[in-house]
């Protein structure tokens, strides 16, 4: 199986310029932004890891890079223009689901992969399915094999140095033992069929025929259900700040935990129940909550912010990866628990994982649809 490192890359990248040209100026409908993008692109090759990334096909690979940068750029634009234009209206960009290119680089590679699960014994290749898929923690494994929790370290230490040999022997970065998790993710996208609705990367604001103001956040979505009794949203996925108005029907948002109500209050509930109260008075089930100390910062996504004070590396990769195609994986987990302060802008996704590298001496490996940090 033949593969290319970066000086492959890019060579391959000045083999095809010209057709890459072509391929973002339709995307970008302006040459001289093409050009741009297209020069980010040749940045974004020469910054990869030349032992830890080889590439299969790479002029796939280059135009899916491209193709991502010129998604950013788009979006970017959008909100910006959202900013000047009070209009309802939104124009959508692109779709975010893979290009046929890189599906196929995915699929190879995940064939690969297969084969050598299969090789595993079954145990050691349940515990790192159960931790590196489905994400849960060696404790959880422990619980669900039946056995301790330094016996799934060894099995999941045992599975990650037969995978890595593997792969390597393959010609395929022992990294992308990962990329299982970051196609998984896609295809559990948030679900569209929704009465309002953001991609990766956007926020738009909207306002309830109540008068509620209500704030989409990356990658969300929700049903709005209003009768004459009960004013009703559900969180389909992601997270939504509402501003409610103050009248007779309750306000209810659902989620996956305890509904919330709150009239003439202001806050921001996730799919998963997290509730912050930043102003008034809400209830989450019968308790009363309270509002946050540090209200502001956790909801400056509203203005293009993440706000970070001493979080966990491991929290604020999770974090990230909300606002970024792809997934974000931390391969040393030693480093979890590093403490990150900071201000993140959320308009410029690829600058917060150059803010981490610069400031805290990490590294990142970028693949389609997969960020490595170590």
């Amino acid at each position: 199986m033949l593969t290319s490192h970066v000086p492959g890359l890019l060579a391959s990248f000045q083999e095809h310029y010209d057709d890459l040209l072509q391929f973002l100026t339709r995307r970008m409908r302006d040459r001289q932004r093409a050009a741009d993008v297209a020069h980010e692109t040749y940045l974004r090759l020469a910054q990869i890891d030349v032992h830890a990334v080889p590439v299969l096909h790479p002029r796939s690979f280059i135009f899916r890079v491209a193709g991502n940068i010129a998604i950013d750029a788009l979006r970017r634009d959008q909100r910006l223009a959202a900013c000047h234009d009070d209009s309802e209206g939104m124009v959508h960009v692109a779709c975010g689901a893979p290009a046929p290119e890189a599906a196929l680089l995915a699929s190879e590679r995940l064939q690969i992969l297969d084969q050598a699960l299969l090789q595993l014994p079954p145990k050691a290749r349940q515990a790192l399915l159960l931790n590196r898929v489905e994400g849960l923690t060696q404790r959880q494994v422990a619980q669900r094999l039946g056995v301790s929790e330094s016996m799934v370290a060894k099995y999941i230490g045992q599975a990650l140095r037969h995978c890595r040999g593997w792969l390597q022997k393959a010609g395929v970065a022992a990294c992308m033992a990962l990329m299982l998790g970051s196609w998984l993710a896609w295809q559990q996208a948030p679900v569209w069929l929704s009465d309002y609705h953001t991609g990766t990367g956007e926020r738009h604001m909207l306002t309830l025929p109540d008068g509620t103001r209500v704030t989409l956040n990356s990658a969300s979505a929700i049903k709005v259900e209003f009768d004459a009794h009960a004013r009703r949203v559900v969180i389909v996925a992601g997270e939504a700040l509402f501003e409610t108005s103050a009248e007779a029907r309750p306000f209810v948002v659902e989620t996956a935990g305890l509904p919330v109500n709150g009239t003439g209050a202001r806050f921001s509930v996730r799919r998963d129940g997290h509730v912050v109260l930043g102003q008034g008075a809400a209830r989450q089930g019968a308790q009363a909550l309270s509002v946050a100390a540090d209200a502001d910062a956790q909801l400056a996504w509203q203005r293009g912010k993440l706000i970070f004070n001493g979080k966990p590396l491991g929290q604020v990769l999770a974090e990230l990866e909300r606002y970024r195609l792809g997934r974000i994986v931390l391969s040393d987990q030693q480093l979890a628990g590093l403490e990150v302060s900071g201000v993140f802008d959320l308009d410029d996704p690829h600058a917060m994982l150059r803010t981490l590298e610069q400031r805290y001496g990490l590294k990142v490996t970028y693949l389609p649809w997969l960020a490595v940090v170590y």
